[in-house]
Parts: C-alpha cells; structure tokens; sequence
C-alpha cells in the first residue's frame, strides 16, 4: 500500500470549494502562517473561541492563495528560528503590500521588523515564562488589556530598531518592544503568546485584533456549520450508501448523527468490538445509538480473534501494529459482507488535517480517497485495493467545536464529554502481555474508578482518570492470609487538549474510597498506587 504524504499547504489550500463558501456563507476568515510554533494550532482555537472562522496554513503560502481565499486578517506565528539565521522561514515579502492587517507573535513580529527595515539581534537576557506586560500605549491592539497582565514569553531575541512608522506599544522589565504596531498600516507584533492560557490579557488582545482592527463579525457559529455540512454531504453523497467505524467516543458520534441527519437510513455503522473497550461499553453504546437514538449499528464480535493475537505480546507498539492490521481486516471482511458502499466517512478534525494529513487523490475523478482509516482505531492502512471515496464533514472542527456540534444535534452528555479513550484500548493499559485473566482484573477495576468519581459529581473535574494493570505481583495481608497480587496504578489528570496534562490533586477521602472497593472487590488486586507524574515529562498513557 501507499500513502501519499501531503504538505500542510497542499492540504489546506487545495480543497478547492473554500473560497466560495466563505462567499456564499458570508464566512470571514483569519488565516495563521505558520512557523513552526507549537502553538499554531491553539492560535487557530482562540480565533475560533470568537467565533470568527480562522485556517492554519504553511508560511510559504503563495500572495495569490491568499488572495483566493480573501482573509480579513492575517496572524504570523511563532517558530524556533531566528529571523538573521542563513535558511530562516520567510513569508512572502508581498503579504506587507495587501493591505490587509497582519499580527505577528514572537517570531512572527520579528520577521516583520526584519522584512520591513527593522533590525533584530541576539538579546542581552532571553526571557522565558511569566513577564509583567508594562503598557505606553493603551488603545488599539491592548484596549481593556490591564496594565501589568501576566503575558508568555519564550525568546532569546529581540527587536533593536523598528522599521520606519512603528511606534512601541509596550514593554516589560526584559524587553523593551513587548509590543509594537504601525497604526496607519494596521501592522502589530507581540513578543509573547497572548493564545496561551498562562497570558493572563491574551483573548482581549485577540479580541481586539479580530474585531476592531480586522472588523470581522462573529459568523462561525455551530448552527452555521451544521447547516453547512449537511448541505454538503447531501450534495457529495447523492443517493449512495456511506459506511461509518463507529467507536463510541465523541468524534465518531458526532459523525454517525450528522451522517444520519442528513441521509438517514443510506448511513451504516460498523462497531467492531475488539475485546478491548471498558466494562459494559459495547453493550451500552449498540443499544443507545439502535433504542434511543434509531441508528442501526452492525455489531461486530471479534474479542476472540483478537486476543489470540496478542499472545505473548509484550511490547507496546506491537501490540498497536497488530490490533491495528487485524481492526483492518476485520473491517475489510465486514464492509464486503454490508456493502457495496461508495463513501467512506471518516472522523478526521482540523488537528489531523494540520499534522499528518494521509491522503490519496484518485486520478479520474481528484476525489480524495481512504488509504488510511482515520477513526477510534488511528493505526494501520485500508488494504489497495479496497477503496472509497471519503466523507470527512468534521475536517474543519477542532475537538471542542465537535463537541458543541455533538451537543446542538442531541447528542446526549454521556458521550459529548465523554473521557478520551485510546483506540488499543485497555490493551494499552495493560502492561506487558495482555490475557483474558487481566483484562478482566482492570476492566472491573477501572469500572470502579468511572463509578467512584460520577457517584462524587466529579467525573467532569479530569481529563482523563483510569486505572493501569502493572505485570508485577507484591505481598499484602487480607483476613489474615498472606496475598501475592497485582497493583492498580490510578491516573487522573487535568488538561485543556492533552498536548500537556498535570496530575489531579484528588482529595484523600476519594483516593481512599476508590483504593478500598478495588482491593475489596476486584479479586487478584492487593495494592493501589497514584501516579503523580505530569505529562511531560512522562505521557498520559503509560504505553
């Protein structure tokens, strides 16, 4: 099989309705230029949170794509370069003649100073963390941002001139030109992340740029994109049939009652259980979506074979690269024993579109088509010569615009805030060789975890919480005799994205009433232990 590596540029700009239905839709838009800063994506959120429509897009995105697309506003992300290196990232020199406003953070405002005239240099002090932000100038891009706000920083450079027009805006104890702007030309450059949460005045900064200097109106709303979806999978699909891997979690359910908002009864779902879901899961998510909701779900038994497979298996990628290849053939048997189907719909979100985006273009007819299932099982290739052409209506979306999505449908909260859940599931979870004996050990385990927080009200205080199965044995004491069992590692973390996470502090009372029903209840467990690792260091799996 093979996969087609496309660039997050080709990716974004080629799918060729998106400046027509800005038009049609009246959607306005901020495009993020892209340099290598881990916080692109979350700049794209913020954008979002104002409900302004906003694109992630390669920094070497050509003057006529961005004129095709036709933004409002145009954001300069950081990056880990310095803009005087030999081979620094440049945009287009152009983007400064558009006459459209343009924000620059970090390294985006020092490849503006640079590209206009300015000069950059090394800085006497780089300044990491938390700074004081000390205004001069109050209006504008920091209006209703309070003197001496908590701002971001992370730079070792800094701006010595400024290019002819600018003036300073603001400074802090380090760096003396915090903020800048070119008001006449509507250009600005913050040297911290006003998109980070640590940015104590970042949204009203945002704010500002979104609505007063780029005068976008608040147009991406859930009720527009559903509206807008609908039409375009009615429109794409016709009359054909559309097969959906359904898994249970927020991605795949919002997609099954969108597709089946849409097209009805031309919708079939595919649950295979591979053995490794929660207790009670497969049970409760067949009879949800065909009693409650009446959409027919094929369920797949497949606990078995699966197993079998994983005999003996202790390493954790091998274990995802088999449960992987088998979740495909399993798929293929299934889809060919249902089908025919022409689509193939696919939970893929707008971060998968910006980091690894595998596609194939059918050369005929320059539809995309499926060399990868991009679901609750993210592993392994569709077979070549078992193809469909995709349907990916929530490709535009971040994690919480689905969830607002999921929620505006009737998608009910036990699945919209739905803990993530890794597609190996418990098999993962489970370190070392996984059996029948111990996925039965942590599935009752982590059902008492699920049961001890929801009892409290507290299961939407995590982002995650679940149990671990550790491949030792420790002695303990119970009635009197000498016990030789597992330990249970809990994991609760707090996090907005899981791209970091801390440990939950977790009062005592709760740790301790969950620590004494699994030592009680769950038999081969006689030790309970927390992990308070933070990712990073560590991950919020342990494999």
């Amino acid at each position: 099989m093979t996969d087609a590596s496309v660039t997050l540029q080709t990716e974004a700009l080629e799918t060729p309705d998106v400046p027509s239905l800005n038009k049609q839709l009246n959607r306005q838009m901020i495009v993020i230029l892209d340099f290598g800063s881990q916080y692109s994506e979350l700049i794209a959120r913020r954008i979002r949170e104002t409900q302004v429509y906003s694109e992630v897009l390669s920094y070497r995105t050509t003057i006529e794509q961005l004129q095709q697309l036709n933004p409002k506003g145009i954001i300069l992300s950081g990056g880990p370069n310095s803009v005087y290196d030999s081979g620094a990232p440049l945009c287009d020199q152009e983007i400064w003649n558009l006459g459209i406003p343009v924000l620059g953070v970090c390294y985006g405002m020092q490849l503006m100073v640079q590209q206009l005239g300015g000069k950059v240099t090394r800085a006497e002090k780089a300044e990491y963390g938390k700074a004081s932000l000390l205004i001069d100038d109050p209006t504008d891009l920091l209006t209703n941002v309070e003197e001496g706000s908590t701002m971001w920083m992370s730079h070792s450079d800094s701006c010595q001139q400024l290019p002819s027009g600018f003036e300073i805006l603001a400074h802090t104890e380090n760096t003396p030109c915090a903020a800048i702007a070119d008001h006449h030309k509507k250009m600005y450059g913050v040297q911290f992340h006003p998109e980070v949460v640590h940015s104590a005045g970042g949204i009203a900064l945002i704010r500002n740029f979104v609505y007063h200097i780029c005068e976008c109106e608040p147009t991406w709303t859930t009720a527009a994109f559903v509206e807008e979806a609908i039409r375009e999978i009615r429109a794409k699909v016709g009359e054909k049939r559309v097969l959906l891997a359904l898994s249970g979690g927020v991605d795949s359910s919002t997609l099954a009652f969108l597709l089946h908002k849409a097209i009805g009864d031309q919708l079939t779902c595919m649950f295979i259980d591979q053995g490794f879901m929660r207790k009670r899961e497969p049970e409760r998510l067949v009879k949800l979506f065909q009693e409650q909701f009446h959409i027919a779900v094929e369920y797949v038994n497949a606990r078995e074979r699966f197993l079998e497979l994983l005999a003996g298996v202790t390493d954790p990628e091998e274990k995802r690269r088999r449960i992987g290849h088998e979740f495909i053939h399993v798929f293929e048997e299934q889809s060919k024993r249902l089908g025919p189907f022409d689509y193939l719909a696919q939970g893929t979100l707008y971060p998968d579109v910006i980091e690894s985006a595998n596609t194939n273009v059918d050369p005929q007819t320059g539809e995309r088509v499926a060399v990868k299932i991009k679901s609750h099982h993210n592993v392994g290739g569709l077979p070549k010569d078992l193809r469909f052409k995709l349907v990916e209506p929530l490709r535009k979306l971040f994690k919480d615009e689905v969830r607002k999505v999921g929620r505006s449908i009737g998608l009910p909260e036990e699945i919209v805030r739905r803990h993530p859940f890794p597609g190996p599931g418990l098999a993962i979870r489970i370190i070392g060789e996984v059996t029948a004996e111990r996925l039965k050990i942590l599935r009752d385990a982590d059902f008492i975890v699920r049961q001890e927080i929801n009892r409290r009200g507290i299961y939407h205080d995590f982002w995650q919480a679940f149990a671990v199965l550790l491949p030792v044995r420790s002695v303990g004491v119970m009635g009197d005799q000498r016990t030789y069992a597992h330990p249970i590692v809990l994991r609760l973390i707090s996090s907005e994205d899981g791209m970091t996470a801390d440990w939950s502090r977790v009062p005592y009372e709760v740790l301790e009433g969950i620590s004494n029903r699994i030592v009680n209840e769950v038999n081969g467990v006689n030790r309970v232990v927390y992990d308070i690792t933070s990712k990073p260091p560590g991950t919020i799996e342990w494999e």
